[in-house]
């Protein structure tokens, strides 16, 4: 057999084998699909989370505005109110449930209710005796209220001062003896005629906030 002979034969096929580096090059895509997944993963659930969390704050700040519109549309007599400049922000109000015509101060149900914003703390409470007559103060929200304003509204249209459809407390008070008394204080010659309460609050969930308003007629003012 001949030297050319020999030659014209192909030659046995290499082992296909993989390299180091290709190794370290898969490895290196792997760990980055992998950390892309990862972090896709962790940020859909964070999302979800708050997503959540925001819901649950939303239907716990609109129950506690159902709550009091619905208080104050029973209510009879509206008996006390704070607004700035007072350290905080309140309103006290007598709704007669069970219907006898006495404010029952130790009711299983209470009828003197004060709900009270405090801008330090941002917490909004609710103040009522409890069977025994005992004052008790209760969170009405779990999230911080970062802002909470009470607006006082009369049907009694001859002292809109400054004719813009709104009788506010204020022109209430500016207007002659017996309606006003002059004094700048939200007290009873003015609330006596108030049937109306504008409420409005700003619930916070970490940085994000929510706004609820409601107007609420005061149906049963005697």
């Amino acid at each position: 057999m001949n030297a050319d002979a020999i030659d014209s034969h192909p030659s046995p096929p290499r082992d296909a084998g993989i390299s180091l580096v290709e190794v370290l090059v898969g490895m290196g895509l792997f760990a980055i699909l992998g950390t892309l997944l990862l972090g896709l993963a962790l940020s859909t659930s964070r999302v979800t989370s708050d997503t959540r969390t925001l819901a649950n704050v939303g239907e716990e700040s609109r129950l506690a505005m159902e709550r009091m519109t619905r208080e104050l549309r029973q209510a009879s007599t509206i008996t006390d109110v704070e607004l700035p400049p007072n350290a905080t922000t309140a309103f006290t109000f007598w709704t007669d449930f069970d219907g006898n015509g006495v404010e029952d101060l130790n009711a299983a149900d209470p009828e003197v209710l004060t709900y009270r914003w405090n801008p330090v703390t941002k917490r909004l409470t609710l103040t009522a005796n409890d069977a025994a007559g005992v004052a008790t103060t209760r969170p009405v929200l779990a999230a911080n209220v970062s802002s909470f304003s009470l607006g006082l509204r009369s049907s009694k249209w001859q002292y809109d001062a400054n004719a813009d459809g709104a009788t506010t407390w204020q022109e209430l008070d500016a207007a002659a003896a017996p309606i006003g008394n002059h004094n700048s204080v939200p007290d009873a010659a003015e609330l006596t005629n108030i049937d109306m309460v504008e409420l409005s609050m700003t619930v916070l969930d970490g940085a994000r906030a929510q706004t609820y308003t409601t107007k609420v007629d005061l149906r049963n003012r005697s």
